[in-house]
């Protein structure tokens, strides 16, 4: 088998920028139509611009993360025959080769599937990480999840079941 490259999802972003135009929309619209919308609403004018307000700023981060995700074509996870790269783009110390890897689990956090890569000595790849944000993220997983390291399908290409069953392949035929 050869190496997998995984690239983000462009249909996701691209949802991502149709849903948060829909929202800045109405974001304007609330705040154009404000003493209006108040009378029918029995609202204040100065609630219903606020909540326009808040919509545009966080669709409009909604707006420039799927214009940079169609943009971007970012790589996302690599799968090859000596490993796994969770996070090319941020890290390639992230490299976890088969060997050091005991198995997937999955966990299920808010209706967001999750799989989680249990890893020997989970605490040695948290003292290796340099960047510090990361490293307390990774302490946290470690903390909760027994393991620095998880996925989720959410950015990428292919289901939440694709890539289990990809993981699980490579890991089978390459676990030495």
């Amino acid at each position: 088998m050869e190496s997998i490259e995984i690239f983000s999802s462009k249909k996701k972003s691209f949802l991502l920028l149709i849903g948060s135009l829909i929202f800045v929309g109405l974001g304007i619209w609330f705040m154009l139509e404000a003493n209006s919308l108040s009378d029918s609403l029995r609202k204040s004018p100065l609630l219903i611009r606020g909540i326009g307000v808040v919509s545009i700023l966080f669709f409009g981060l909604g707006i420039y993360a799927g214009i940079k995700g169609l943009i971007a074509n970012r790589l996302m996870l690599i799968i090859s025959p000596k490993g796994l790269n969770v996070d090319p783009s941020k890290s390639m110390s992230d490299f976890i080769g088969w060997n050091e890897i005991l198995g997937f689990n999955e966990i299920n956090i808010h209706g967001t599937k999750i799989i989680i890569i249990n890893v020997e000595n989970p605490t040695s790849w948290v003292e290796k990480e340099e960047n510090a944000l990361r490293r307390q993220l990774m302490k946290y997983n470690v903390e909760n999840y027994n393991s620095p390291f998880n996925i989720s399908a959410n950015g990428l290409p292919l289901s939440h079941t694709q890539l289990k069953e990809k993981l699980n392949l490579y890991f089978n035929t390459y676990k030495s």
